[in-house]
């Protein structure tokens, strides 16, 4: 449990609001400045939006944004990992968002239109949304479109603001705890919002308390699956109970695995027979507690003057069980006291379960605060000057990690001895259950590293009427802005010296000024009730790169009052992040497709050509992985277009959009997989990623692999998004329907000019999620007199394994999730909800190239049927 006696504070803060707040009216798309910064009139937007409100919000299961975010049709692709357990590519348990599975890199999330600090345990590339519980939203944006112009870089794939309920009065409770039909998952939510106006001002404090409870992976998935003859077999891992080795003669041995048998026996591996079935030791999602404190404040200093200001605190703790321990792998001379085989060996995977079960843990810290005042000039120009400040600083570790170096020394029959108070024990690593306590004492340790993310900014915007033209008011707004930001990541000095981690700081700034008009062109028509342009330009100057200037174009055609025709062509770009541009090394075992494996064709020639033999087979499923980063790597530019029709009648509101972003020395790190794939496919023109690996000589396993970013060719995405919502009553009743869906039309990279153009529409990926052609949520509500009841539907289309496989994980059908929630409102005060998510129990697919639980864990479901009761009150 937490004790959080050292944030037992009174929180100041405010509502900055001008720049953000985006209300939607009886009119289509009519919004004050989500995709703008020009105030006080109203916007028809040329650039699609999907907006959630807290009541959409509310009708989910989940307690965290990432989820929601996640499901919309315009998402896909790896996003945080609240949801899943072992994604480690922003930090374990952190919550992002990833649109048109562009990465979350170029999803800009803001906070009523202000940037967020990064989030996670150091050195991070984005917000976690866990900083931001759902019970303070007050409504989501969804801007569906390159926006760098407006908001600066990383906008490439669109924005998320996320906007408070930092006006609210009155005070409202909300309870809600669930779990799923395996009785595990236990989720429980405390949330209580307070908010009162005083003489010149008012005030709103929200306190929000999540547990999501634990499911493991075992009770889901007895084992990791491999296809084999059109079956579904156990694979096990090759670090097994007891250890293995290659002795000097060439045989791989599995040491004794019976802890009733004698220990010094010894036989031939086979993984069938000795490998370790790691999903016993994982967990289906990341179990998390959260804890969330936020105020808002604004106060008018005069008639004239408003000071805003606004302090959010999060504190996060998660906890993962992980499989027992290795290590590197060890030369053990023939004549060490504890070596059975009397040959030199090398001792390759051992999984030390001799040793308490490690636990792996996360905690961070987050503040985000801002202070704003703003005014009206005499000739009606607002202005507003803002301070952004944001701070997360995190720790992360496992217990019982082993210490490589001393495990060598626990090895070398010349420096250990047997004594009992020896002060290098030598350990009896060959045969389970022979470690002695001495021995585990000596070589384990707390593995525990820091890091966080710093985040300063100082903007001026000035909006305001120019003139009024015959057409309608030409507007404007401008302003300059500095930012400033740094991360770092401090790991533990052990894993440093073994080589395993490497330590990361940077830090970066940029100067920005941006302009941004709507122009009025034609009004009262007998083609056109009215045609606006709306234009934008933004000068960045990046402290290491190249400065760069953006633009957008947009045009809202109003036919009539049923229907509008839009248009943005715009351009974006992305700089790179402290962990592209300045991290080091981190190691981590990935799950990683040796294409050798079963090889045909092409591939299998040239893996004969390097030495391989035909019969090769992986051993286990995962691959020591460098990752890091890249002081080479530059910035990426983007080119977006995007065309519109909307219609809108008294019951009926329908939107039809077309997008086009194409990105240039995109920023990219191509998968081990594709790596190692792409090598042998073609030897001369991959060679560098042919560098990028080495094989064992004997054995030819892949010993070790290097990935970091660079700036590949292009990367293209193109679809349609469809959005009806249909909205009536029949005297007591009343019905909604919202139907949304997105049909993917393209999406393509190329690695490096000259390289195979890699085509991933309808793909499912090891590592980069689903780009399924089709993704669909439909919901329908009803309500009468005291009743609600909402039923929605998750369609997610079939698709193809990127790397083939057998009948059965070649590819993947498509999906359906049905979800339920009933509510009765006992009294105006009282509200009592029911809810079943994933109602018939829907379990995921098997795929070839699964990354966890035998399937993708980004988009799919692995937890399975869960319920809730859901209570709310306002007093």
């Amino acid at each position: 449990m937490f004790s959080y006696s050292k944030i037992s504070l009174v929180f100041f803060a405010l509502g900055i609001s001008q720049v953000a707040v985006a209300e939607q009216t009886n009119q289509i798309e009519h919004f004050e400045v989500t995709g703008s910064k020009i105030k006080n009139i109203d916007l028809e937007s040329a650039s699609p939006i999907t907006t959630l409100t807290a009541d959409d919000l509310a009708l989910t299961g989940v307690s965290n944004l990432e989820e929601v975010l996640q499901s919309l049709s315009a998402s896909a692709g790896p996003a945080g990992n609240a949801t899943n357990a072992y994604w480690t590519s922003n930090g374990y348990a952190t919550a992002q968002v990833n649109l048109r599975g562009m990465g979350i890199k170029r999803t800009l999330v803001l906070l009523n239109g202000k940037r967020l600090v990064a989030g996670g345990t150091g050195a991070n590339d984005s917000p976690d949304l866990n900083m931001i519980p759902m019970g303070l939203v007050k409504r989501i944006d969804i801007l569906k479109d390159g926006a760098s112009a407006i908001y600066g870089a990383d906008a490439v794939a669109g924005v998320v603001n996320i906007i408070t309920k930092s006006d609210f009065s009155g005070a409202h409770l909300s309870a809600k705890f669930g779990q799923s039909s395996k009785k595990d998952a236990e989720n429980t939510e405390l949330n209580i919002t307070l908010g009162s106006e005083f003489e010149r001002g008012h005030v709103t404090v929200n306190v929000n308390y999540v547990d999501n409870g634990n499911a493991l992976q075992s009770t889901r998935n007895p084992c990791p699956l491999s296809e084999s003859g059109g079956k579904l077999n156990c694979i096990y891992s090759g670090t097994t109970i007891g250890g293995r080795a290659r002795l000097s003669d060439g045989r791989e041995v599995q040491f004794n695995q019976n802890p009733d048998s004698d220990g010094n026996q010894f036989e031939d591996y086979n993984n069938a027979l000795h490998g370790y079935n790691w999903f016993e030791s994982l967990n289906s999602y990341n179990p998390m507690e959260r804890l969330n404190l936020a105020t808002f404040i604004d106060y008018a200093l005069s008639d004239s003057l408003q000071l805003n200001t606004s302090l959010l605190y999060a504190n996060r703790r998660s906890d993962q069980i992980v499989t027992p321990r290795g290590f590197k792998s060890v030369d053990v001379a023939s004549d060490f006291v504890y070596n059975p085989t009397a040959q030199d060996l090398t001792l390759k995977r051992r999984r030390n379960i001799e040793a308490p079960n490690p636990e792996f843990y996360q905690e961070t810290d987050t503040f985000q605060g801002a202070l704003s005042l703003s005014g009206e000039l005499n000739n009606n120009w607002i202005w507003q000057a803002s301070y952004n400040y944001g701070r997360n600083t995190g720790t992360d570790g496992w217990s019982y990690d082993f210490d490589d170096e001393r495990v060598a020394q626990t090895l070398n029959g010349d420096i250990c001895s047997t004594s009992k108070d020896a002060a290098i024990p030598c350990g009896d690593y060959f045969g389970v259950g022979e470690l002695s306590e001495q021995v585990i004492n000596y070589v384990t340790y707390q593995r525990e590293g820091t890091g966080g993310n710093q985040l300063q900014s100082l903007s001026f915007d000035l909006s305001g009427d120019i003139a009024e033209l015959p057409a309608g008011t030409l507007a404007f707004a401008t302003g300059a802005a500095y930012r400033k930001e740094k991360g770092w990541r401090n790991p533990d000095a052990i894993a440093m010296r073994n080589g395993e981690e490497d330590p990361i700081s940077g830090h970066s700034n940029v100067k920005e000024a941006f302009l941004e008009l709507s122009v009025p062109l034609i009004s009262n028509a007998a083609y056109a009730d009215a045609i606006k342009a709306d234009i934008a330009a933004r000068y960045s100057d990046h402290e290491h790169v190249d400065a760069k200037t953006t633009y957008k174009l947009g045009i809202t055609w109003r036919v009539n009052e049923q229907f509008l025709l839009r248009t943005v062509r715009s351009t974006a770009f992305r700089t790179p992040t402290i962990t592209e541009q300045f991290g080091g090394t981190n190691v981590e075992n990935l799950i990683t497709m040796d294409p050798c494996d079963s090889a045909t064709g092409e591939i299998l020639r040239n893996c004969l050509l390097a030495g391989i033999p035909e019969d090769f087979t992986q051993d286990g499923s995962t691959i020591r992985t460098g990752v890091g980063g890249n002081p080479e790597v530059g910035p990426e530019t983007a080119d977006t277009i995007t065309f519109g029709l909307v219609y809108q009648s008294a019951h009926l509101s329908a939107t039809l959009d077309y997008f086009n972003i194409e990105v240039d020395n995109a920023i990219n790190t191509v998968s081990g997989s594709n790596m190692l794939r792409l090598c042998y496919s073609d030897p001369v023109a991959y060679q560098a990623y042919c560098n990028s690996f080495t094989r064992d000589p004997i054995t030819f396993q892949i010993t070790a692999l290097e990935k970091r970013p660079m700036n590949t060719s292009n990367e293209q995405v193109a679809g349609l998004d469809l959005n009806l919502n249909f909205s009536s009553a029949v005297n007591s009743l009343e019905y909604r329907v919202n139907w949304e869906t997105t049909r993917l039309l393209e999406h393509k990279n190329t690695a490096f000019a000259g390289a195979e153009t890699e085509q991933l529409l309808g793909v499912i990926t090891s590592d980069r999620g689903s780009y399924t052609k089709w993704k669909s949520n439909l919901s329908a509500t009803l309500s009468y007199t005291q009743w609600q009841g909402t039923y929605s539907i998750q369609y997610i289309g079939k698709a193809q394994d990127e790397n083939g496989g057998g009948p059965i994980g070649s590819s993947v059908p498509s999906i359906i999730y049905h979800d339920v929630q009933a509510s009765y409102s006992v009294s105006q005060a009282l509200k009592l909800s029911f809810g079943i998510d994933n109602l018939f129990d829907k379990q995921p697919p098997f795929l070839t190239s699964w990354n966890d639980a035998n399937t993708d864990v980004f988009t799919y479901d692995t937890v399975g049927r869960r319920g809730y009761l859901k209570l709310d009150y306002t007093f």
